[in-house]
Order: structure tokens, then C-alpha cells, then sequence
């Protein structure tokens, strides 16, 4: 999404995101014939003000200077909108939807930066074309941009959320069939459907941990509701796997709650079985929580 710029040289993508809590790093490589590989992926806390240094830091620690970075957006930086689309060519269509969230937004259309993707075109049975669109302030795209630079970054593309959980659910075998990708967080959650590379539903679950406490009950029953709406909706038939991406915590609880009340089998996601070298095999359910998002963004193709 946004932008893309020509990698510098084959040692691997690098996915960054840049939270509240502090930064997320994975570097990926992938060999045509091989699996990929997770050769980095590290979080290092830090509070917004000490996010350049610390981003300077694990740059320098781990000998990346100079290799492109992937981007990947924390989902309270940006608004995901899903609208209507005109019926025009991929590349006329970011420029087309920056005029319709004109009224939609409340920021003025000079401050924001625009990117959109279209549904499928077999979704939605017919009815009129839909597209997402994400919206990011300006000031924060040209902030993040200097901070790759200044640690010796090649900022080459920028990416939403959903997107990067696409790239896991590809990795996970979407290849074919319908899996949902789902992610709950203390406050709200995230559910994205995709039918291989392609990305047909993504909706925000209102509902997290902290409501849930250890009734599940409200936040299983919003899920099957997207499940049930993608199955009925959008004409691509049944959810084939439901994949339940690593959390902070409380993960096997929820697991076993959530999954004892949803009509499709819940599997936990896991890195040591998505990548089997190091250091993926050091890593616990806490430490892939914090950087789910950015080995997605890493698993980033071009051709996709």
C-alpha cells in the first residue's frame, strides 16, 4: 500500500511496527523453491519519545543498516473505511476514494495520506464493488519516514494491519481455501477472511480481553456473527480453518473458551510451525504477540 520503493540488496525484508509499547521487528527471506525463513525478530520496548534511539539501537545491534523495510501500521494510527468503488482500473482507484472520505474523515484531505484496495470481484454476489480504504495522517507517515532514515533504513513500503495478517494467512496454507485470521487484544480484536492472496472481509471486534475477563461468551458471539455474515454475504462458501494469532496473555484460555462455541475449528497460529529454524524455535507466546504483526509485514511480496 502507498508506496514502494526499489530494495537495495537480497539479505531478506525487514516488517516494522512502531506501538504505544515500543517497536516490533522481523526480518524474512525467501529463496524461490524454499520456505521462507525468520531470520530476526526481536521487540524492544520503548516509551514514544525514545523510539528513534531504540529503533537506532537494534538496527546497529543486529547488522541491518541499509536493507528495505516493510511498515506495517498499529491499527490505532490509521482508519480502515469500507466503501463503495467505482468501477475503474486498480491504479485510478486511490485517487478516486480520496474524494468520497472527504466528508467521512475529520481531518482536511491535505493532512491525510490515502490508499485503497477493491474486494475480490466475485464478492458480494454480484451487488455493487466495494473497496477498503485506509487513512493515515500525513505529519505521521513523514515522522516514520526520517525515523528509518535516521536509523539507517530504507523505508520501501507501507502497509495496514489486515494486509500483513494476510501475508500469515497465505504463509499458513489460504493457498485454495478460506481461512480466517483472528487477533484479540485487550480492547477490541481484528478478524480478516481471505481465499488465498485474496483478502475478502476484514472487520474490527469490539470486544477484547479486558471485557471478556473469563466469560467468552459476547466475543465468541461476535465472531461466529462475522463468520456467519462472510459465509452468507459474500458467496465464497464455508471458512475452511480459523487461525487464532498469538497474544499476551491468556492465550490457551481463550483458545479452549472460544473455541468450544464456534461452529468452525479454532487452531492457534504458531511461528515454530510456520518457520522451523532459529530463532523462531525460542520463541514464546508473549514474544509472538508483539511481533506477529511485523513478521507479517516482512512476508511481504511484491507480486501479491
Amino acid at each position: 500500500m502507498w508506496f514502494t520503493r526499489k530494495k537495495i540488496r537480497n539479505e531478506g525484508q525487514l516488517g516494522i511496527e512502531i506501538g504505544p509499547e515500543g517497536i516490533a521487528l522481523a526480518r524474512v527471506i525467501r529463496t524461490p523453491g524454499e520456505a521462507a525463513q525468520l531470520l530476526d525478530c526481536e521487540f524492544r520496548a520503548a516509551a514514544p519519545d525514545q523510539q528513534a534511539a531504540a529503533l537506532k539501537a537494534l538496527v546497529a545491534d543486529l547488522g541491518l543498516a541499509g536493507l528495505p523495510v516493510n511498515l506495517v501500521l498499529h491499527p490505532a494510527t490509521y482508519q480502515m473505511l469500507l466503501l463503495d468503488s467505482p468501477d475503474i482500473p486498480a491504479e485510478e482507484l486511490r485517487d478516486a476514494m480520496r474524494w468520497r472520505i472527504k466528508e467521512l474523515i475529520s481531518e482536511p484531505l491535505d493532512q491525510v495520506v490515502v490508499d485503497a484496495f477493491a474486494l475480490p470481484t466475485d464478492a458480494y454476489r454480484g451487488r455493487s464493488r466495494m473497496a477498503y480504504c485506509a487513512v493515515l495522517g500525513k505529519a505521521n507517515m513523514l515522522r516514520w519516514d526520517e525515523l528509518m532514515r535516521q536509523a539507517g533504513l530504507v523505508l520501501s513500503s507501507i502497509d495496514v494491519t489486515e494486509m500483513a495478517f494476510r501475508n500469515l494467512g497465505l504463509l499458513a496454507g489460504a493457498e485454495g481455501m478460506n481461512v480466517a485470521v483472528l487477533r484479540l487484544r485487550s480492547s477490541e480484536g481484528l478478524i480478516c477472511v481471505q481465499h488465498g492472496a485474496d483478502l475478502y472481509m476484514a472487520r474490527r471486534i469490539e470486544h477484547g480481553l479486558e471485557q471478556a475477563g473469563q466469560e467468552f461468551s459476547t466475543v465468541t458471539l461476535e465472531i461466529q456473527r462475522s463468520l456467519d455474515y462472510f459465509e452468507s454475504q459474500l458467496g465464497k462458501g464455508y471458512i475452511n480453518r480459523l487461525l487464532l494469532l498469538p497474544m499476551k496473555r491468556d492465550g490457551a484460555t481463550a483458545l479452549q473458551a472460544l473455541g468450544s462455541g464456534l461452529a468452525v475449528k479454532l487452531q492457534a497460529l504458531d511461528l515454530r510451525e510456520l518457520f522451523v529454524d532459529q530463532p523462531a524455535a525460542d520463541l514464546d507466546e508473549p514474544q509472538q504477540a508483539y511481533c506477529i504483526a511485523a513478521v507479517g509485514a516482512a512476508l511481504r511480496e511484491e507480486s501479491r
